[in-house]
């Protein structure tokens, strides 16, 4: 058995399945979605990720000097613009957000209203959303997103009962919002 072509082959299937994952998640990321998918909408990364395992199958299944020498350039010169490219990333889409809080619904239903707060180009981006379920299969519907247009931020985010949420701006607005016992939201946050 030929470890090379074994571990090629490998890398072969993940290099496929990081690029079917790059076309296909950013369609299933909607309100109700997974919130698995979610967490994984960043094509840019999975696009670069399924280019480096397919240079790396090419580096070890090759007999050919001249191929096996371009998949070698391509790692390294992959490994340098990842290494550059992980502080510009960050700046322009935060794949790690911080976690403000999470908080579980008080009738113990399983829903949690979730605040993160990420980089955006200058004032921070919040998302807000109630996740309900168990993983894998939790459920993300969106509730407020403050971005760049809207430069606010969450100051508190509480459940006020089973079926409503209560979020203060940092200029002290309060926001009560129902949500369905499946965590949708039924009114939309308007400011």
């Amino acid at each position: 058995m030929d470890m090379h072509r074994v571990v090629a082959r490998g890398l072969l299937a993940l290099a496929v399945t990081a690029g079917a994952a790059a076309a296909v998640v950013p369609f299933c990321d909607r309100p109700g979605g997974l919130a698995l998918l979610a967490e994984l909408n960043h094509p840019v990364l999975l696009a670069c990720l399924a280019a480096v395992l397919l240079a790396g199958a090419a580096l070890l299944t090759s007999r050919r000097a001249a191929v096996r020498k371009g998949a070698g350039l391509a790692l390294a010169g992959a490994a340098v613009l990842g290494v550059l490219a992980v502080p510009a990333y960050a700046v322009v889409s935060d794949p790690f957000p911080d976690r403000e809080w999470d908080v579980p619904a008080p009738d113990g239903s399983g829903r949690r209203l979730v605040v993160e707060r990420g980089l955006g180009p200058g004032d921070p981006v919040w998302r807000i959303y109630v996740d309900s379920g168990r993983f894998p299969g939790t459920r993300r519907h969106p509730v407020a997103e403050y971005t760049a247009d809207h430069p606010r931020g969450v100051l508190e985010a509480t459940w006020t009962d089973a079926s409503h949420i209560r979020l203060i701006d940092l200029d002290h607005t309060h926001h009560d919002l129902r949500i369905t016992p499946d965590g949708r939201p039924l009114d939309r946050l308007t400011w």
